[in-house]
Formats: C-alpha cells, sequence, structure tokens
C-alpha cells in the first residue's frame, strides 16, 4: 500500500511539473506590466488592470494588513426589487455608498471597495490580492453575505461569459504556479481543495459520491485540531493538477447543491458553500534564501437572509429559512463581539461560526464582499447589510506567513548537534588536562612546602623534620606492561604492591590507564600488540595514567605516603603524586596524559617489554 502511494505522488508531482495547465486561463494569458521583467511570475497574476483595482492598490495597505478588507457591491436591479424602480443606494465614488428613502435623512458609508459594474472589478480589488497573500503563505478568507437574490453567487462564481471569483481565482492560481515552476527548478507546488456545504445546520461534502439508493448527502462533524484549528472530519480532499479538473470538481459540488425556486430568487441557495484550497510550496533541496509556506484559502458563498412575507416560502423551504436567518443571526453576533472587542465571540452556537472562527479575529487575512439591492423594496434588508459591513471593519485579524518546517532546518540542527558534541569532547579534554595539570601543580606545591621547611629550619639553627635516623621506609612496588594498558577491561587495575617489608598485609595500588582515540589519526590497537613490534611502527601511542588510590598500606608507614612512577624508557623522568599525610588508604587520583607519534622502532622495541610503566609507593614512618 505504501508502495502504491507512493508511485501515486510521485506519478502527480510529474504530471503537476510537466502538464499543468497547458490551457490558457479565463481572459488569456496575462500581460506583464509595463516596466516589470519578464521573471516577476507573480506580478502577473496580480497586479491591476482596472482603474478601480489601481485605484485601491495606490492606497497605503500598512494599516489595513490584518483589518477585515469590506466592499460593497450594488448590483442591477431585477424582478427581486418587487417592481418598484425608486433607487434607494447609490455609489458615492469607488470607495463610499449613499443610501436614502423618501422622508428620511440620506447616511453615508465608507467601505475599502465599492462596486457597481463589471466582475472583473470584483477580482481586480479582491481576488488579485488574495492570490497574492495566499502564494505568501497567508490564509485568506472571501465571504459573501447579503440578502437573497442581491447577487452573492453571481459575484463569487458567476456565470459563462461573466466568470465569478472562484473560477479566476482557480485560473490565476493555476497559471502562477506554472509561472513559478518554470522559474524555480526546485520549487514543488502542491493544491488540494474540499468543496462543502452546511444546510440546516448539517456539513456535508458536495463532492461526496452517492451511493446507489442514497437519497441525501452523509453529514459530517467538526473537529478541532491540537493547534486548535477547526476542520471537517471525513470531507474529501482532492489534489489539483489541472485547471481542468478543478472546473470539473466545482460543477460537481454545484450540482448536489442545495437550491430551489422563491419569490425574490429563481435559483436561491438553501445552503452556506464553502470551498477550500490548501496551497504547498516546497523547494527541493532546501534553499535557505527561501521558506517553505503553506496557506488555506477558504471562499464563501452565504445562503441570503429571507423574509417569508417577500420569498413565499413554505413547508420544507421555510425551515430552511429558518435555519438559513438563524445561522446568519449568529455570524452577525459574532462579528459585532469581534468588532467591539466584548465578551467572547458566540462561535460556537452554529456550524457556521466555528468553521469561520480562524477568519475573525485569528491567523487570516479576509475579506467581506456585502451584496446590496439599490431598490427602495429592499431598503431594510440594505440598510442592514451595510451595518454589519460596517462592523466587520472594525475587525482586526492576526494573520502570519505560515512557514512550514524545511528539511534543511533539520539538517542545520543536526550540524548544530555535531558541532556541540565536538565542542563537549573538546572541553572535557581540556578538563582533563587542567586536572592533571592541577594536580602536578599540587604536588609542585608540596615539594616547595618541604622545601621552605628545609630552609626555616636551617634559619632558625635546627635540623629539619625528617623520618627518625634509620628507620627503613615502606616501599611498594608495581609494573604495566602494554597489553595491560591496551586491554584494560575494568574501570581500574589492582596491583599488588611487592615489598621486603615484613609489615606487609596486602598492599596495593589502584591504576586506571586507558588510550584516548583520535578518528583522524591511527593508535596503536590490541592486535597489533599481539602481531609485535612491525604493526607499531609509525602509528601512536596516546594514553592517561591515573593514580586512583592505594590500600593496606602498614600503618606504621602511613605517616607521609605518595606515588611516583617511571616509564622505564626514560627513568629519569619521574612522576609524583601529592604527599597523603596519616592515611594507610591515601586516594591519591593523580592524573597525567601521554602521546608517542610515529612510534620509532626503540620506542616500538621498549612498548613491546613487559615493564612498560614502573610504580613505587612510598610509605613513611612517624617522626619521633
Amino acid at each position: 500500500i505504501f508502495f502504491s502511494v507512493f508511485l501515486g505522488e510521485a506519478f502527480s508531482y510529474l504530471c503537476y511539473r510537466c502538464d499543468l495547465h497547458q490551457q490558457p486561463p479565463l481572459g488569456g494569458w496575462p500581460q506583464v506590466p509595463d516596466g516589470g521583467p519578464a521573471g516577476e511570475a507573480e506580478a502577473r497574476w496580480t497586479t491591476p488592470t482596472t482603474e478601480k483595482g489601481r485605484a485601491a492598490a495606490e492606497r497605503d495597505r500598512g494599516e489595513k494588513g490584518n483589518r477585515v478588507q469590506v466592499a460593497v457591491r450594488i448590483r442591477p436591479m431585477t424582478k427581486a426589487d418587487g417592481g418598484n424602480a425608486d433607487q434607494s443606494v447609490v455609489s458615492d465614488g469607488h470607495f463610499g455608498v449613499k443610501i436614502e428613502r423618501p422622508g428620511e435623512k440620506a447616511k453615508d458609508f465608507s467601505y475599502d471597495y465599492v462596486f457597481t459594474q463589471t466582475q472583473e472589478e470584483v477580482w481586480d480589488c479582491i481576488g488579485k490580492p488574495m492570490l497574492a497573500d495566499a502564494y505568501d503563505g497567508y490564509n485568506v478568507t472571501l465571504f459573501a453575505y447579503g440578502q437573497t437574490g442581491s447577487g452573492k453567487t453571481y459575484s463569487v462564481m458567476g456565470d459563462s461569459p461573466n466568470p465569478g471569483i472562484i473560477p479566476r481565482f482557480c485560473s490565476a492560481m493555476m497559471g502562477l504556479a506554472q509561472d513559478k515552476l518554470q522559474s524555480d527548478s526546485s520549487l514543488s507546488i502542491k493544491i488540494t481543495m474540499t468543496y462543502i456545504e452546511i444546510y440546516n445546520e448539517k456539513v456535508r461534502d458536495l463532492l461526496e459520491k452517492k451511493k446507489p439508493g442514497q437519497a441525501e448527502l452523509t453529514e459530517l462533524t467538526l473537529h478541532e485540531a491540537k493547534d486548535k484549528k477547526v476542520f471537517v472530519d471525513g470531507a474529501s480532499t482532492h489534489t489539483i493538477l489541472t485547471l481542468d479538473r478543478v472546473n470539473a470538481l466545482l460543477e460537481q459540488g454545484k450540482a448536489q447543491r442545495q437550491t430551489s425556486e422563491t419569490n425574490m430568487n429563481e435559483t436561491s441557495s438553501r445552503s452556506h458553500s464553502v470551498v477550500i484550497f490548501n496551497l504547498s510550496q516546497t523547494h527541493d533541496p532546501p534553499n535557505p534564501e527561501v521558506r517553505d509556506v503553506e496557506s488555506a484559502i477558504y471562499i464563501v458563498d452565504l445562503a441570503g437572509s429571507e423574509r417569508q412575507s417577500k420569498t413565499g416560502a413554505e413547508g420544507q423551504r421555510f425551515e430552511e429559512a429558518k435555519k438559513i436567518n438563524l445561522s446568519l443571526l449568529t455570524l452577525g453576533r459574532a462579528l459585532n463581539s469581534f468588532s467591539e472587542g466584548k465578551g467572547p465571540p458566540p462561535v460556537r452556537e452554529s456550524k457556521l461560526t466555528r468553521l469561520l472562527s480562524e477568519s475573525f479575529g485569528g491567523n487570516a487575512r479576509t475579506w467581506m464582499l456585502a451584496c446590496v439591492s439599490p431598490s427602495v423594496f429592499n431598503y431594510t434588508e440594505t440598510m442592514s447589510t451595510l451595518l454589519y459591513a460596517s462592523n466587520a471593519k472594525n475587525i482586526i485579524n492576526h494573520a502570519k506567513i505560515n512557514a512550514m518546517a524545511q528539511r534543511l532546518e533539520l539538517q542545520q540542527l543536526k550540524k548544530q548537534y555535531s558541532q556541540l558534541e565536538t565542542l563537549f569532547h573538546n572541553e572535557k579534554e581540556k578538563s582533563k588536562q587542567l586536572q592533571m595539570e592541577l594536580q602536578e601543580r599540587s604536588r609542585q606545591v608540596q615539594t616547595m612546602k618541604e622545601e621552605v621547611e628545609t630552609l626555616k629550619a636551617q634559619l632558625e639553627g635546627r635540623p629539619p623534620k625528617q623520618d627518625p635516623e634509620g628507620a627503613p621506609l615502606f616501599v611498594g612496588r608495581a609494573k604495566l606492561s602494554l597489553k595491560n594498558i591496551i586491554q584494560q577491561i575494568s574501570s581500574y587495575n589492582t596491583l599488588p604492591l611487592v615489598t621486603d617489608n615484613p609489615d606487609n598485609d596486602g598492599a596495593a595500588l589502584m591504576v586506571n590507564t586507558f588510550p584516548v582515540l583520535d578518528k583522524e589519526r591511527v593508535h596503536v590497537e590490541y592486535d597489533d600488540v599481539q602481531e609485535g613490534l612491525k604493526a607499531l611502527l609509525g602509528k601512536r601511542l596516546d594514553l592517561v595514567v591515573h593514580v586512583i588510590s592505594a590500600k593496606n598500606i602498614p600503618q606504621a608507614y602511613a605517616s607521609r605516603v605518595y606515588c611516583k612512577y617511571v616509564f622505564k624508557y626514560k627513568e629519569r623522568q619521574v612522576f609524583q603524586s601529592e604527599v597523603k599525610i596519616d592515611t594507610s588508604e591515601p586516594d591519591f587520583d593523580y592524573k597525567k596524559r601521554f602521546a608517542w607519534s610515529d612510534l620509532s622502532l626503540e620506542q616500538a622495541e621498549y612498548l613491546m617489554s613487559d615493564n612498560v610503566l614502573t610504580f613505587e609507593v612510598i610509605g613513611h614512618p612517624a617522626a619521633e
């Protein structure tokens, strides 16, 4: 199964890099803006081309980057306006709306965009910034809001001659992917799609394949992941490789969405639909100059609010209308709560608000498209929509770029670990060396104390303190061969001390000798010792001698005890521990490191002897 999945992913990747978007996008291939280099793939797809789009782009976007962007679209008159030709809503420039009805004072509203004309304007001002943000790694959301028959679905989906935001977004998303892949051979782009609806507070997969005899789509549940993101459990996810595939899925979902005819709308949406795209961009090999990013794109076509007196809804249509109005009411309350910052928003009171919870005040850049009727007949509904839209302008999100953990970061961590491990090893070796130097200094200090005592005695005209005249010393001897050093298995060697002293009762010396290995050098190993003299020539011997302690030193000679040793190869150089006072079990803890590089014949002959190291433990009797 794993191998099959792997082959499928590999095939999808090859198809994606080779066949993606061979057909021209909606409206033909975009032109590179004047003065822009052909390599700037994003500019081809995100630069405004309409007057309104350019006017919006000229405004400073800095203070709006995390604020919900709100647009109002005023549709032309239709039969949904009740045959009343009186107009109550007009645009006031690119960004203003004026609403009035006979006998009342006009009210002015200001928004980020106001549309009265073509689909191209809507795409220029909303779709293109959404696309740019998505490819930059931001989560983006668009939701269309308004009463039934106000033009939401037309704005989002459009028709064949006038495609809406979703078809244009899909076309540009695939086209920009193609351009990016051609300009960066290390880049891989993966796009997946999910299409759901919320009908009568039931979440359903619009891309579900019904089984024979299945009347309705399966009800799904919302779950919250560990990172607090809400997702639809059980909804199908489809990998997108071509624009044709996207369009086929959109048509499949549209065919299964709940719609019906009312007095206000011949194809009234009876459910909220949500198209979800997940876009990931990764680099192989990893590129430290460019981040791997991912983003989630939500495009929501809300069902319209309804008045039963206008729609004439009865029976099932009336029940649907109640559910729609209830979820929109909850959404409105949530918008008010987010905009005013008072109390927790009621996001869990409906499936819609819970699913969109990240889009308001969370990690997303959000656009609201409020669609309204221009007629006095729908004045109340239009005023309500404009007020909701004004509240939404006050919502501040906390969008951030969703950077993916790159393999490069893992490699860097491994490299850092290796460097730290080497540093730790080096510092450990330095610590050992310093400890041995400290012991050597301590021995030198002890010797100097004894010399000071001798000089002091001379100045005072008295003999220095010394062992009783003629009193014998305790001298215990032991030796180690190279084989003992290299082959040492336990943490130390217990060497019996050989002595002529009749008081000896099992005196012994504990010594730890061990080789120090360096990966970059060839060291003497046990097999070399076994093979003989020639195997040692030219190699390196690096070892530490650690004189640990002695035991069972006769009490009569425990006044002052120390250990000294020599390498028989250089007997003149004597190494001596500190003198321990009044103890028959002195703890010497005396370390020193030795090294021979490129062993000569003379050195090798010495090392092959049975007596490489000779130790002496010397005990002095107490002075009278």
